[in-house]
């Protein structure tokens, strides 16, 4: 688990609160949140945190990576499939070889872009992957 501190933006009435959190040395390798100084998430707020307030959230380290492996890496390997599956289909069809592997490709990388908003719906719907307000450090 990975601490971090942030300031309440705002607060909803679902129990959670979106904090406002400056860009560190973590943020270079990303590149989700390009340009931008601060970044804002979504947290649960068992604490009660209200607007204004410095807070420490955490969130599992875990679910970065896996999620950079499902948004970047894998269309890019649904991809490399589909062009290998697009030629053994164009070698047994006898058609146009490139045609069929760029086909077999763009449509492996779609289905690859449909599992990402999948992802991300299920992940955005999954308490335990949301960062979580663990302590109000000032007023």
């Amino acid at each position: 688990m990975k601490v971090e501190e942030g300031t309440i933006v705002s607060v909803f009435a679902d129990g959670s609160a979106e904090v406002k959190v400056g860009r560190h040395s973590d943020c270079i390798a990303c590149g989700a949140c390009e340009g931008a100084n601060d970044i804002v998430v979504t947290a649960l707020n068992p604490v009660n945190a209200q607007e204004g307030q410095h807070v420490k959230f955490e969130f599992h380290d875990t679910n970065i990576v896996v999620g950079a492996f499902i948004c970047f890496v894998m269309p890019l390997l649904l991809a490399a499939a589909g062009a290998v599956i697009g030629y053994l289909v164009s070698v047994s069809a006898g058609t146009e070889q490139v045609q069929s592997e760029v086909i077999g490709a763009v449509i492996a990388f779609l289905i690859g872009l449909g599992g990402v908003k999948y992802f991300d719906r299920s992940l955005s719907k999954n308490e335990k992957s949301k960062p979580k307000i663990i302590e109000i450090i000032t007023a």
